[in-house]
C-alpha cells in the first residue's frame, strides 16, 4: 500500500474508471487508476419499465435500483431509479439509449462532465492539497488535507510552464500563413524556424520530452497551432507527444456560433491534453481578465477541469457550482431545465417584466458630486432575502415579501442559489481586503485576480437565474432580485434626499449625489445610513472633481444613462461609455479622446474646463492633421467587428461583407460569431469598391479614408465638447472637414521635411 501526498492536477475517463494525475509533493507527476462506477436517475413516475431487457439486448453495462432522492423545487423526496453504469466510457451510450425508449420521462445527473462528476463525488478540485492511498496504482482511499472553501488555501505547487507562440508579424495571429514556432520556458526563448515541418514537429517534441510541462500556455494554439502540428505530424507519421499520458488520444471539441445577447459568438473548437493542461491565451475570457490565477479560482469552486474552466463561459463555471451543491446536498440535478414560466396576465406582464431603476443625470458637466455603489447588489440582494427558483412563492410560506410584485419568498429552507453565492461574497471581500494590504505588486496582482475572477461569477448569477437553459433557472426569481433592486435604489435616493443631498444620477446599483460644502465623513456617513436602510453594503467610491454625462448626440437636451467620465478629487480618472471605452473603436480615436481627457485633468472646475477649449481643440487639429498627411500606422487605424454570417450567407455589400468575402478568396474562411480586423480605404466605394481591406491582406500603400476617420474623431471630441456648445456640425465646421480623397502614407523622409518646414 503507498500514500502519496500532493495535489490533485487531472482526471480523464478511461475504460472502467478514471486516470488520474497527481503532482507528489517533490514535485513529480503520479499517474493512478480510480475504479468509478457513476450513476443517472430516473423517474418513471410508476411505469414498469424492463430495464433488464433493454440492458440484455443493447449490452449496456449498468445495474439499478430504487432508491429516493430530493427534488428541488418540492423540497421532497421522489422515488426514483438509480442507473449505475460499470463502465465509464459507456455512460453517454446508456443515457442516449434509455432516453430513446423514455423520451418523455425526468432524467437527472445523467449530462454532467465525467471528470466533473468524479470531483464532486471524491470532493476533489484542480490542486487540491491531499493524500491518496493505492495499491499498484491503483487509489483504494482520498483524504483532502485542505477545505474546498478555505479562504487560506494550501500553497500551490511550482507549476512547469511552458509558453508557445509563433512569429506573425502585423498579421493576425490565427489567419498566418506562414509558421514560426516560439517555444519559451526555464527563462528561455527557442524560435523553430527549421525548414520543413518535420524538421518543426521533431524539434517541438524535443522540448516537450526534454522539459515535460505541466502547463502549456499557447497564443492560437486551439484555432491555429495544434491543428496545424497534429495534421503535419499525422501525414508524415511523426510523433507529437503532447500528452503526458501517451497512450491518450487529444480531446477535440467541437467549434461552434451561437446567438446571444443579441450577436454572434464564435467559439472555437478545443484541443485538451491529457496529463497536462492546455490554456489558449486567446480563446480563454478568464485569461485576459484575471490571468491564471481567476482559472484556478474558478476550476476550484466549481470543481471542473482547469483546462475546461479556462475556456468556458462564466455562466458555466457559476451552473457547475450550483449542481456540485446540490450533488453534496443529495438534490437530483436535472438534465434540462423543467420549470416552466408561471401564467401571467397582461397587466402581471408589464408590472414584473421590469429591469433596474434609472434615474436620469442632467446632461452636462458637474462639480464635486460622490459616487455611492453598491457592493455586489444583486447578489447580495438573493443572499439577504433568500431568493432562489424554489424559493419564490414556494407554497409553505405566504408572506408577500417582493415588493410590488407581491411574490412570496421561503423562510424555512435556505434556497440553493444564496448557498452558492454565501461563500463567494465572503471570498472575494477577503481577496479586496487582502489586495488593499498588499505588500508588493505580486501579492496586489494576484489578489487582484482571484476577487476579479469572482466578480464575473457575482455579475453572471442575475442574468443566469432567468436565463431560459438554466437548470435552476426560474424567471420569477430574476423578477424579484429586480423589484428588490428597485426598491433599494428608492431608498437610497430618498435617504440622501434626507440628508440634505442633491441626486445628480442614479442607475440599478450605483447613486451620485452632491451636497454643497459636503466632505468625505458625510457622504461616508450616508452611505452607512443607506446600508442600514437597504441591507446591502455601499461605498463611497470616491468624490468627482468634475464629471460628464454626456447629453444625446441627436438631442443635447436627452440625458444617456450609464456613459459619464470624471476625475475624482484623488487623481484617478474614471469612463464608462465613451469611445476610449469602446473595443470597435480604432486605437488612434480612443488616443485622441484620452490625450483631451488628460488635458483635463487638474481642471478644478467647469470654468476651468471651459479655458482649456482652445487647448482642446489645438489637440484636436493635431490628430486631425496627422490623418490628412498619412503619419497615422494603419495598425492604430483597425476596425474591428464581430461577423454575423459566412461568406455566402451576406446579400449586400456592407464593409463586413466585402472583406469577409476577400478573405474567403485569400482561403481564410471567416466563422459567424468570430472578429474581422480591417482599415477603412474608402467609406463610399467611388474610389476604391473594396471600401476596406481587411489586415490579412492590407499594405501601407493601400491608404485609408481621411475623411471617414476623420469624422469618427470628431465625434469623439464632439462627447466630451457638446456640452460647451460644440456640435459635430461645429466642429466639422471648425476645421474645414468635408470631402477628400484617401491619402497614402507620407515617407518618412517627406515627413520629416514637412515637419522641419
Amino acid at each position: 500500500m503507498t500514500v502519496t501526498r500532493g495535489w490533485f492536477f487531472d482526471a480523464y475517463p478511461v475504460q472502467n474508471g478514471m486516470r488520474v494525475w497527481m503532482l507528489a509533493e517533490h514535485g513529480d507527476p503520479v499517474m493512478l487508476f480510480d475504479a468509478f462506477e457513476p450513476c443517472f436517475y430516473l423517474r418513471l413516475d410508476g411505469l414498469a419499465i424492463d430495464l433488464a431487457a433493454l440492458s440484455s439486448r443493447y449490452s449496456l453495462p449498468m445495474t439499478w435500483t430504487q432508491t429516493q432522492r430530493m427534488e428541488l423545487f418540492s423540497g421532497r423526496l421522489q422515488r426514483v431509479t438509480c442507473v449505475t453504469v460499470r463502465d465509464l466510457l459507456q455512460f453517454s451510450r446508456c443515457v442516449r439509449t434509455l432516453a430513446r425508449f423514455l423520451p418523455h420521462y425526468a432524467f437527472y445527473n445523467s449530462n454532467i462532465p465525467l471528470p466533473q462528476l468524479y470531483m464532486y463525488d471524491r470532493n476533489l478540485f484542480p490542486l487540491a492539497w491531499c493524500a491518496c492511498r493505492s495499491d499498484g496504482g491503483v487509489i483504494s482511499e482520498w483524504t483532502l488535507l485542505e477545505e474546498r472553501e478555505s479562504l487560506d488555501a494550501a500553497p500551490r505547487p511550482d507549476l512547469r510552464v511552458m509558453r508557445l507562440t509563433h512569429e506573425h508579424g502585423d498579421r493576425p495571429g490565427r489567419y498566418n500563413q506562414s509558421l514560426i514556432l516560439q517555444v519559451g520556458y526555464d527563462g528561455r526563448t527557442f524560435s523553430l524556424d527549421e525548414t520543413s515541418a518535420s524538421g518543426v514537429i521533431q524539434s517541438f517534441a524535443g522540448h516537450l520530452l526534454r522539459f515535460d510541462p505541466d502547463v502549456i500556455l499557447s497564443s492560437w494554439g486551439d484555432a491555429l497551432l495544434f491543428p496545424r502540428l497534429i495534421d503535419d505530424a499525422r501525414r508524415r507519421d511523426l510523433r507529437l507527444p503532447l500528452n503526458r499520458d501517451s497512450a491518450q488520444p487529444y480531446l477535440t471539441t467541437g467549434e461552434k456560433s451561437y446567438w446571444t445577447y443579441g450577436e454572434v459568438i464564435h467559439k472555437d473548437a478545443a484541443i485538451l491534453l491529457a496529463g497536462r493542461w492546455h490554456i489558449d491565451t486567446e480563446n480563454s475570457f478568464l485569461m485576459h481578465e484575471s490571468g491564471m490565477d481567476g482559472i484556478l479560482e474558478v476550476a476550484r469552486l466549481a470543481q471542473m477541469s482547469v483546462q475546461k474552466a479556462g475556456r468556458s463561459s462564466i455562466g458555466t463555471g457559476l451552473a457547475s457550482m450550483q449542481m456540485a451543491y446540490a450533488y453534496r446536498n443529495g438534490i437530483l440535478i436535472p438534465a434540462e431545465k423543467k420549470e416552466p414560466e408561471a401564467f401571467k396576465t397582461a397587466d402581471e406582464l408589464l408590472l414584473s417584466d421590469r429591469g433596474g431603476l434609472v434615474f436620469l443625470p442632467e446632461p452636462g458637466f458637474h462639480e464635486q458630486v460622490a459616487e455611492l455603489d453598491f457592493a455586489s447588489m444583486y447578489p447580495s440582494l438573493m443572499v439577504r432575502y433568500n431568493i432562489s427558483p424554489e424559493t419564490v412563492d414556494c407554497g409553505c410560506c405566504d408572506n408577500a415579501i417582493v415588493p410590488e410584485l407581491g411574490y412570496s419568498l421561503c423562510t424555512r429552507r435556505m434556497g440553493l442559489v444564496p448557498a452558492v453565492l454565501t461563500p463567494i461574497l465572503v471570498r472575494r471581500a477577503h481577496y479586496k481586503t487582502r489586495r488593499k494590504v498588499a505588500s508588493d505588486p505580486h501579492e496586489y496582482r494576484y489578489y487582484d485576480h482571484l476577487q476579479n475572477a469572482l466578480k464575473w461569477i457575482l455579475v453572471t448569477c442575475f442574468g443566469y437565474l432567468g436565463y431560459k437553459n438554466a437548470r435552476f433557472g426560474r424567471i420569477e426569481a430574476h423578477e424579484a432580485v429586480n423589484a428588490f433592486s428597485r426598491e433599494a435604489l428608492l431608498v437610497a435616493k430618498e435617504t440622501a434626499e434626507a440628508e440634505g443631498m442633491r441626486l445628480i444620477h442614479g442607475i440599478i446599483d450605483c447613486i451620485w449625489v452632491k451636497k454643497a460644502g459636503a466632505s468625505m465623513a458625510d457622504y461616508e456617513r450616508l452611505g452607512a445610513k443607506i446600508a442600514q436602510a437597504v441591507g446591502v453594503a455601499i461605498s463611497l467610491e470616491g468624490v468627482y472633481t468634475w464629471i460628464l454625462f454626456p447629453g444625446s448626440k441627436t438631442d443635447p437636451d436627452l440625458p444617456t444613462a450609464g456613459k459619464y467620465a470624471g476625475w475624482y478629487t484623488h487623481g484617478v480618472l474614471k469612463v464608462r461609455g465613451f469611445e476610449v471605452r469602446r473595443r470597435d473603436t480604432p486605437r488612434y480615436i480612443k488616443q485622441a479622446q484620452a490625450r483631451l481627457l488628460d488635458l483635463l485633468a487638474d481642471a478644478a472646475d467647469i470654468r476651468e474646463i471651459r479655458r482649456r477649449v482652445p487647448a482642446l481643440l489645438d489637440e484636436t487639429r493635431f490628430y486631425l492633421d496627422e490623418l490628412k498627411k498619412g503619419r497615422v500606422d494603419h495598425r492604430d487605424l483597425v476596425i474591428r467587428r464581430r461577423v454575423q454570417k459566412s461568406s455566402g450567407e451576406y446579400r449586400t455589400l456592407s464593409i463586413p461583407a466585402l472583406v469577409v468575402r476577400d478573405m474567403a478568396a485569400q482561403g481564410v474562411e471567416v466563422k459567424p460569431g468570430e472578429l474581422i480586423e480591417y482599415v477603412l480605404t474608402d467609406a463610399t466605394g467611388k474610389r476604391d469598391p473594396r471600401k476596406a481591406v481587411g489586415l490579412l491582406t492590407y499594405q501601407p500603400e493601400d491608404g485609408y479614408d481621411t475623411e471617414q476617420y476623420g469624422l469618427w474623431l470628431l465625434k469623439a471630441v464632439e462627447t466630451l465638447l457638446l456640452p460647451l456648445g460644440y456640435d459635430l456640425e461645429a466642429l466639422k465646421r471648425l476645421y474645414g472637414v468635408g470631402k477628400a480623397k484617401r491619402t497614402r502614407p507620407t515617407s518618412p523622409i517627406k515627413a520629416q521635411m514637412e515637419m522641419d518646414f
